[in-house]
């Protein structure tokens, strides 16, 4: 285990790393290349941003100008690679930048070529999930009208349709819809401790109280439309402990999350569940990304916010040790150099 002062030294010896920012050019044509996200500008300069506030120096290319230097050996001297790919409609291409990283050896922010593979693909997630004493939803017959369809290796809520529908694709999960909340739970390596510790949980309680309400496609792409986020600061022990060894199996090694349902029983939701205790009965698993998508006012830094000021937290050593060595702190900075040192930290 490292005490602060420590990871404030380790922190300083990030400065002048070269870290490559590789995104999907959207004028991009190649049939593995079809993507469902376009990459705005904000998510680019965050991490740009993120770069520069660590002290390191940035090298932005698109995905295709990244693989062409790779194979010609015309890269300059990278040490680390911030992956932006992964709004492939095609799995295997998702894969494709961590794994010229892989070839390369050189490190990838937020992970490898598997645990894209494993992470994204719906069906293998789930199976791992019920290994790791998670509650999964039951599977259900495509006739059923009373279930949830999401498509296999889509995210972003993207054709997720709650009640049974023709053009669903089989390749997809049809499965029991849990009524209750949406929540999500942040994970990020934290160097403090030498692993990969849980952000609190965030639960999304919609203004009508409907616990048929999902955060879904449209809900994402329209800010501030009718519910509101909190962060649920008690969760027992054995929740957390079947949380975080289903992620390292994985494996999330830098930051990602998991997104589940909280079940309720009621014909309302209730504002006040917030104050609950987080139980393993609670949740049921839905989904893992092991490549979030960091923006403004998203889980991670609702999560990073409300801890920051909690000493009890286990992150708190590492998040005060980041404001403590640099300035203008950033989610994209701490999740930025947590990631690095997970290369590094020698525990």
């Amino acid at each position: 285990m490292n005490n602060q002062s420590s990871i404030i030294s380790q922190l300083s010896q990030l400065k002048g790393k070269t870290i490559a920012i590789v995104y999907i050019f959207e004028n991009e044509d190649a049939a593995g290349f079809q993507h469902y996200w376009v990459w705005k500008s904000d998510i680019i300069s965050g991490w740009l941003n993120a770069v520069q506030e660590i002290g390191c120096l940035p090298f932005i290319l698109d995905v295709r100008t990244f693989i062409q230097k790779a194979m010609n050996r015309d890269l300059p001297h990278i040490d680390y690679v911030i992956n932006l790919n992964c709004g492939s409609c095609e799995l295997s291409a998702m894969s494709l930048v961590p794994a010229v990283c892989s070839f390369l050896a050189v490190p990838c922010i937020p992970c490898d070529a598997a645990s894209i593979v494993i992470s994204e693909n719906k069906s293998i997630s789930n199976i791992i999930a019920r290994a790791h004493k998670m509650n999964v939803p039951n599977d259900l017959a495509w006739n059923s009208s009373n279930g949830i369809y999401r498509p296999l290796n889509l995210g972003s809520s993207i054709g997720v349709t709650i009640g049974h529908t023709e053009s669903a694709d089989p390749k997809g999960t049809y499965q029991e819809f849990i009524p209750g909340y949406d929540i999500t739970v942040p994970i990020i390596y934290n160097p403090c401790i030498g692993d990969i510790d849980m952000l609190p949980p965030i639960i999304y309680i919609p203004e009508n109280l409907d616990p048929y309400w999902i955060y879904d496609e449209q809900e994402k792409k329209i800010k501030d439309n009718g519910f509101a986020t909190y962060p649920m600061t008690k969760i027992e022990n054995d929740a957390k402990e079947i949380i975080l060894m289903f992620a390292r199996a994985i494996p999330i090694k830098t930051f990602g999350r998991i997104d589940m349902r909280f079940k309720s029983f009621g014909e309302k939701l209730s504002p006040e569940v917030i104050y609950d205790t987080l139980t393993a009965n609670d949740l049921y698993f839905i989904e893992i990304n092991s490549m979030p998508t960091i923006e403004k006012e998203d889980s991670f830094e609702y999560a990073i916010n409300a801890i920051s000021s909690d000493s009890q937290h286990s992150l708190y050593r590492y998040i005060s040790a980041y404001y403590e060595t640099f300035s203008n702190p950033s989610v994209n900075g701490i999740l930025l150099a947590s990631a690095i040192l997970s290369f590094t930290t020698k525990c």
